[in-house]
């Protein structure tokens, strides 16, 4: 359709294409859409929801079976029968491990089903086995966290003392909410609030309230009075009157007795905790670590110090036992010890204990007490750790035999390179969870894959995988708390198995948790209903031109609007290379649209193998092609790995993506277009990503910023945003590209970028940031390079490479928007203008400033090194002399000193007084081409040289080469008319 030229009915024109049902119209149902890194399937789901022919291919097969399982015909009835059938088998056999007591002596009962019995004090639900226990009910609270403690063996000789690794004392922080009246106190005058509910985490712990601290008292509605915290003077109950909303800042924290750790030894026998150690020993250690589990609660702000039964504490990132980052202090020799060193000296994985629970109580959430039926207690009675450690023990190679993996963790760049585990005692896969979690993840996993038999169909049961694979996610020894959402941060928040310290254990079955079994099923049915009734975020804007009689009633700037378009069944999944698709025919799709990986961005399998192993237990029989080997295929795998391809991973990930994008290319019809996404913070991974594109015969049409809410890479909680969000659009090269001079092509840029400018002001207006007008110009530069992709010269026999390229435009755009004054010659390479201006009258600078001063160039500091243009020193980097360039290529020949930088450096080093080198021999040499930039570059440091040795050189070196000009004129106008930049800005 043609865009109407009135702009507010060109934008509502494009509102409406973007939300009709294309679908239904079948606007797209003869276009045939292939994403061949696809991924968890987005592309794949939302083309075909748009009508389209979707192909997808994946070389992981947990992405893979992903995919598979999104767009698997199963009704949500059948999912929830499933899991109805797989709670009513697992919960009873794991409810004793989960069930508490609750604050001020609240205790759960445990009915037996047969005859309706409430059982006594004295019942113990941990002496049933497993078959006993679906013959009970238990109603009361239950676990929802365990915070577990790592201890980390003191590697002193006599000492072995065991020491909980903590940065603070401090566990949890939390704000509540409470309402509140202000009284004063008729016999002492005191003014203290009156609170309508308990503002704690812990009822039970002893409470410190800070110094700054308002007093105050709790109302009990049961009372006729009230009792003064100052005096304690007891009044009659006063009239309230309207009260305020009050915050109450509360902090959990581990108390001095768990931070002095215990010895490592006991006379009662061998103390276990590791990975590895067997039941007994473990729970051993457990009975002696539960005596010192104590915590304690502070209201108020965080002081700088706090006593605690006599001990002094400081409860801020300096009162742990990290002195100094990877460090720990003994807490009986205090020899202060690399925590890598001492783990890896004991042979074993750190013992770990826990410390802290949190729970939940529906009985006391129905009292509307401010921390919502929540409570912290202390981790006092080990026995359910003990008897599920049993019991695994017992099971593992009995029942749920098959149901776990047994396989090591193998050689990766994130596993054993990047954050070497075997150096934290992580040799197998099973070393990541705890004996309860391991037990909880087999029963599930053995149910899923058989509970109710014939009654359930495979794809339902793959479909449940899927919240498994979540679950395994967030249950596992690597989780860790976020103090800002007051929950747990599951495995992968930061994309790397960085061992944590304090780790989270999550429940299974409990009412409330992020990230337990039944939150990973609830997002499941949350995907149901969206596939079958899908929706899109509405602009309320659009919404109320559409319908003006609703207009009233919008709030806030969007709503969920219903299209219409579920996701179709009928889509082509491949696991494989996307290098060797030969299954689908040549020339026979419309679009490739994809995610490409980014270099070493993200190791893709290295973290799939998590998942993987755990899935291979019930998918090797049935899907033997992809899930029979031990682990995820890894050596085609288009990423940078230097611990798969430790001779040059670089060359390794541009090999392979260049055979992909030429494998699209040969999928694509002649007119076809390719798409992709490049989400990165860098330059590197989009020089290589490029590279390959223009050597697999694309070229860019046009690329696009996006907004996005993508985020990779590291980050504290959760991945660092990520800066670059573009989407590429290419062609195939039906031609090969032909030459053109670096000069002209900038002229050509600047003149392109120029034509922008009244489109990019109208965009700027209209709120689009800079960075983004940054990436158009940008891309528009691309766009003109990649037509003329290999042929680009900076001589006559010298083609620019990508970065070289993009290193150009960047001075380019920089210098066009007014960001350069008096700039390096235009004339020189992009290299030479960068380094020319950072050594502008300077022969030295700080690392940190040339890196800084580099950010965002597309070249490293060690680019120049490499050159020997500088050389770094005490984290400076100092100019090379010209002579010293010079000198190094006495003796070399002179066809290989095609940069311009060289020429000019050598020239100028040779006209230094006594260098013994004859410069107007090397002009004569019938190998040396002198370099258009030659001259303004003699002109540039005759004047800006860092110091007068250089300057005067420089003058030297321009006489001489004014004097070789004329006599050898022919060749001087040849250069010059390819390559002069006239006009050039």
């Amino acid at each position: 359709m043609k865009a109407p030229e009135d702009t507010p009915q060109a934008a509502k024109a494009v509102w409406n294409v973007y939300y009709a049902n294309h679908q239904k119209k079948r606007s797209f149902a003869n276009l045939k859409v292939a994403d061949i890194f696809m991924g968890g399937g987005t592309t794949i789901v939302e083309g075909s929801r748009l009508g389209m022919q979707m192909f997808g291919n994946d070389l992981n097969p947990v992405a893979w079976f992903v995919v598979k399982t999104e767009l698997a015909d199963v009704k949500k009835t059948e999912v929830e029968a499933l899991l109805a059938d797989i709670e009513a088998d697992v919960r009873p056999q794991i409810m004793p491990f989960y069930a508490c007591n609750g604050p001020h002596g609240e205790r759960g009962t445990w009915t037996r089903l047969s005859d309706g019995r409430v059982m006594g004090d004295d019942f113990d639900p941990l002496t049933l086995k497993p078959e006993q226990r679906k013959g009970f009910k238990y109603d009361g609270p239950e676990t929802v966290y365990v915070f577990w403690g790592k201890h980390i063996p003191c590697a002193m000789t006599g000492c072995g003392h065991r020491t909980p690794v903590m940065t603070s004392p401090v566990i949890a922080l939390k704000e509540l909410s409470v309402k509140a009246w202000t009284h004063t106190c008729k016999a002492c005058k005191a003014s203290f609030d009156i609170e309508d509910s308990e503002a704690r985490m812990a009822p039970d712990a002893k409470l410190i309230v800070s110094d700054d601290e308002k007093a105050f008292c709790l109302l009990d509605t049961k009372s006729s009075s009230i009792a003064c915290p100052s005096c304690g003077k007891a009044e009659p109950f006063p009239n309230l009157g309207k009260p305020t909303k009050k915050k109450v800042r509360l902090a959990l924290m581990a108390h001095p007795r768990w931070l002095a750790g215990i010895a490592g030894t006991s006379a009662a026998g061998a103390l276990g905790g590791s990975v590895t150690d067997n039941a007994a020993d473990t729970c051993r250690w457990l009975e002696e670590r539960s005596k010192d589990a104590v915590v304690v609660e502070l209201r108020g702000s965080l002081p700088d110090n706090v006593t605690v039964d006599g001990v002094v504490v400081q409860p801020s990132t300096k009162g742990g036992t990290v002195p100094k980052d990877g460090h720990f202090a003994c807490g009986a020799c205090g020899a202060v010890q690399r925590i890598v060193v001492a783990t890896n000296a004991s042979g074993k994985s750190a013992p770990v204990a826990p410390l802290v629970m949190q729970c939940l109580s529906a009985g006391l959430k129905k009292t509307n007490v401010a921390y919502g039926g929540r409570f912290f207690t202390a981790s006092v009675d080990p026995a359910p750790f003990e008897a599920a450690c049993r019991e695994w023990e017992v099971r593992r190679d009995a029942d749920l035999k098959g149901y776990w993996p047994e396989s090591d963790i193998p050689f990766g760049h994130m596993t054993h390179q990047r954050q070497p585990l075997p150096q934290h005692g992580y040799l197998r896969w099973t070393d990541m969870f705890n004996a309860r979690q391991l037990l909880v993840h087999a029963l599930l996993l053995k149910a899923i894959s058989s509970v109710g038999g014939a009654k359930h169909r495979w794809e339902t049961r793959e479909l449940v995988l899927g919240s498994f694979q979540q679950y395994l996610r967030n249950q596992n020894m690597f989780c860790f708390w976020n103090w800002q959402r007051d929950t747990p941060e599951p495995l992968f928040s930061n994309n790397n198995y960085h061992p944590k310290y304090v780790v989270v254990e999550n429940g299974v079955f409990g009412a409330m948790g992020r990230g337990n079994w039944l939150s990973c099923t609830e997002s499941l049915a949350e995907t149901l209903d969206w596939r079958e009734r899908p929706w899109d975020v509405l602009s309320n804007e659009w919404l109320a031109e559409q319908s003006p009689t609703i207009a009233a009633d919008l709030t806030g700037k969007s709503e969920k609007g219903y299209i219409g378009d579920p996701p179709l069944f009928a889509t082509t999944l491949k696991c494989g290379s996307a290098s060797d698709i030969d299954e689908w025919k040549t020339g026979d799709f419309d679009l490739v649209i994809t995610d490409p990986p980014f270099g070493g961005l993200l190791f893709y399998a290295e973290l799939a193998d998590f998942f993987y192993v755990w899935l291979r237990k019930v998918l090797r029989d049935r899907y033997p092609e992809f899930f029979s080997a031990e682990y995820t295929p890894k050596m085609l795998e288009a990423i940078s790995n230097p611990a798969q391809h430790p001779d040059d991973a670089d060359a390794h990930y541009k090999r392979v993506l260049t055979e992909s994008w030429r494998e699209a290319s040969r999928l694509l019809r002649p007119s076809g277009i390719l798409a992709f996404t490049f989400h990165h913070s860098e330059d590197a991974p989009w020089v290589a990503v490029l590279e390959s594109l223009f050597d697999a015969g694309f070229y860019l049409e046009a690329t696009y910023p996006i907004r996005s809410d993508e985020s990779k890479g590291e980050g504290e909680f959760g991945s660092k945003q990520i800066e670059y969000d573009i989407i590429h659009v290419c062609r195939k090269r039906a031609e090969e590209p032909t030459p053109v001079s670096w000069a002209k092509m900038r002229r050509q840029v600047l003149q392109d970028v120029r034509a922008l400018k009244s489109m990019l002001e109208h965009h700027q207006k209209a709120g689009l940031p800079e960075a983004d007008l940054q990436v158009i110009r940008r891309g528009k530069a691309l766009e003109y390079y990649s037509r003329h992709y290999g042929k680009v010269l900076v001589d006559d026999g010298r083609s620019m490479a990508v970065l070289e390229a993009l290193v150009g435009i960047n001075q380019l755009l920089d210098e066009e928007t007014g960001g350069i004054k008096d700039p390096p010659p235009v004339t020189a390479e992009p290299f030479t203008r960068q380094f020319l201006r950072l050594f502008d009258g300077v022969k030295e600078l700080p690392r940190d400033q040339i890196q800084k001063f580099l950010r965002g160039t597309g070249i490293a500091p060690s680019d120049f090194e490499a050159r020997g243009w500088c050389k770094e020193e005490k984290k400076v980097y100092h100019l090379t002399s010209p002579l010293d360039i010079a000198r190094a290529w006495q003796g070399k020949h002179r066809s290989g000193m095609t940069s311009d930088y060289d020429q000019a450096a050598f020239l100028i080093g040779a006209c230094f007084e006594n260098s013994g080198i004859n410069a107007t021999d090397t002009l004569s040499n019938e190998r040396f081409r002198p370099h258009p930039a030659l001259g303004s570059l003699l002109e540039w440091f005759a004047t800006r040289g860092a110091t007068s040795e250089i300057r005067n050189a420089s003058s030297r070196a321009r006489t001489i080469l004014r004097s070789w000009r004329s006599k050898h004129e022919k060749q001087h106008q040849q250069m010059t008319l390819f390559f002069e930049d006239q006009g050039a800005a």
